[in-house]
C-alpha cells in the first residue's frame, strides 16, 4: 500500500489502514497549478490500488491544472466527515499530512501564467508533469526551460514509440517491470526511480513491442502524460 512521508510524525507512513476502501484527502485551493500535481498523482497511485479517492478542492481553481492531465477534486459528501490526507501546511486536521519541497521555475515562484508560457513556446504542458516526476517530490525543485525543452522532447518520443507499438500484435503487460513501478510509487512516491524503470523497459529490444506498448499505457494510468495520443498518427 501507498506510504508517503507524514510531516506529522516525521516519518514514512502508510496512508490508509488495511482493508480501506476510501481515502479522503484535503487539498487547498491554489492559483499555482503545479501545486494539484502532487495530489493527482496521489489520487492517481491511489485509485490503481483499488481505492475511492474522495477530496475536497475548490473546483474553480482546477480549470489551469486541467492541461497537467489534474482530475478535477470532487468535495466529500459530507461535512465535518474525517480526512485522512492534508496536502500543505494549512487546511484541517488529518490523520496524516503531506508536504511537497518548493517548486520554482527559472530560480522563482512558478507565476499563473507558466502553462500558458510553456505553450506559446511549443511545448507540450504535460512536459512540465514529467520534468516534476523527474524528482521526489520532498526534496527543491527548480525548472528551468532547458529541463522542460528535454522533458517535452521525451514524452513526444514516448508517444511515438507508444504509437508503433500499437501497431505490432498485442501481447501481456510485462508484470514484473509494472510491480517494480508500482513497488517506486508505493515507497514514498519514488517517481525518478519509477521513470528510470521505465526508460530501462523503453530500451530493452528483448521485450516484444506489444508487450511493450500494454505496459506503458498501464503505467499511464498513473503519469498521466498522455502517452496514446499519436496512436494512429504515425
Amino acid at each position: 500500500m501507498l506510504r508517503l512521508h507524514d510531516t506529522l510524525r516525521n516519518s514514512v507512513e502508510q496512508v490508509v489502514p488495511a482493508g480501506a476502501r476510501a481515502l479522503r484527502m484535503h487539498i487547498p485551493a491554489s492559483p499555482d497549478p503545479l501545486a494539484y500535481l502532487l495530489p493527482d498523482l496521489v489520487r492517481r497511485v491511489a485509485e490503481r490500488q483499488g481505492l475511492r479517492v474522495l477530496a475536497r478542492g475548490d473546483a474553480r481553481e482546477l480549470a489551469a491544472p486541467l492541461a497537467l492531465n489534474v482530475h478535477p477534486f470532487s468535495p466529500l459528501p459530507y461535512a465535518g466527515e474525517p480526512v485522512d490526507l492534508v496536502f500543505g501546511d494549512g487546511g484541517p486536521d488529518g490523520r496524516h499530512r503531506v508536504v511537497g519541497g518548493p517548486l520554482r521555475f527559472e530560480g522563482g515562484e512558478a507565476a499563473e501564467s507558466l502553462l500558458a508560457e510553456v505553450a506559446a513556446a511549443g511545448i507540450d504542458p504535460l512536459a512540465v508533469r514529467l520534468a516534476f516526476l523527474e524528482h521526489h517530490y520532498r526534496e527543491p525543485v527548480t525548472l528551468t526551460w532547458d529541463l522542460l525543452r528535454s522533458a517535452d522532447r521525451t514524452v513526444r518520443r514516448w508517444r511515438g514509440r507508444v504509437a508503433r507499438w500499437a501497431e505490432s500484435p498485442s501481447a501481456p503487460i510485462a508484470a514484473g517491470r509494472a510491480a517494480a513501478v508500482r513497488e517506486a510509487l508505493d515507497d514514498d512516491l519514488d517517481t525518478p526511480r519509477a521513470l528510470r524503470l521505465v526508460r530501462e523497459l523503453e530500451t530493452d529490444d528483448s521485450v516484444a513491442p506489444g508487450t511493450c506498448f500494454e505496459t506503458f499505457l498501464h503505467l499511464d494510468h498513473v503519469l498521466g502524460l498522455d502517452l496514446s495520443s499519436d496512436i494512429g498518427k504515425v
